[in-house]
């Protein structure tokens, strides 16, 4: 005698509809997971997409950055060069200009150094004094100045000797002790540039 028992047909259709249950949650648990992977994976492609984004505009930004860092370089450097270039074009107008006037300042100093005391004090000579002195002073807005000479030993930037005199203090000697015509130097705050050089008389 057979010792299973067959079900009845009732009983293997419930049996069928509970696998087709659970078949169905399997199958629903697996698209969800599959649908969550999918979202996921898409999830990840954007952030990939916006991370190679920023990481393009950073490098666009530091271009930008290192362009503007090499115009504003170059910029300056021609900025200094302009400047330099024009305030040397002013200074040698102004040198020009000045070298030309210098002779007529020189003939004022030594039309004072030939007037007399009593020629000093009447009107012209007080006229002639004010108008050298005018020229000093308008010269000296432009920094330019004249050299100093007399008891300094002479200097090959700023003196030009013309001639030797004999002197009986022996403290003059190898000195300048006359100044035959006058010289002026610019003076640029770097440095003193001769516009024309002091003709000078040494002691010996």
């Amino acid at each position: 005698m057979n010792s299973h028992k067959k079900k009845d047909p009732k009983s293997q259709q419930d049996d069928t509809q509970e696998l087709q249950e659970m078949l169905d949650q399997i199958n629903a648990e697996t698209e969800g997971k599959e649908e969550e992977i999918i979202k996921k994976s898409e999830e990840n492609q954007k952030v990939l997409l916006l991370q190679k984004q920023i990481a393009e505009k950073e490098e666009i930004t530091k271009k930008a950055q290192l362009d503007y860092i090499t115009l504003k370089t170059d910029f300056d450097f021609l900025l200094r060069q302009s400047q330099l270039k024009e305030k040397s074009m002013t200074q040698d107008t102004l040198v020009k200009v000045v070298k030309k006037f210098l002779p007529f300042v020189e003939d004022l100093r030594k039309s004072l150094l030939n007037l007399s005391e009593d020629q000093k004090g009447d009107t012209l000579g007080r006229g002639v004094q004010m108008v050298y002195d005018k020229f000093i002073v308008a010269l000296a807005d432009f920094k330019i100045y004249p050299i100093e000479s007399l008891w300094l030993e002479p200097s090959t930037l700023f003196h030009e000797p013309v001639s030797i005199k004999e002197v009986s203090d022996k403290k003059l000697k190898g000195k300048i002790i006359e100044v035959f015509e006058q010289g002026f130097y610019l003076d640029t705050g770097s440095e003193k540039i001769t516009l024309s050089p002091s003709k000078v008389i040494i002691g010996s």
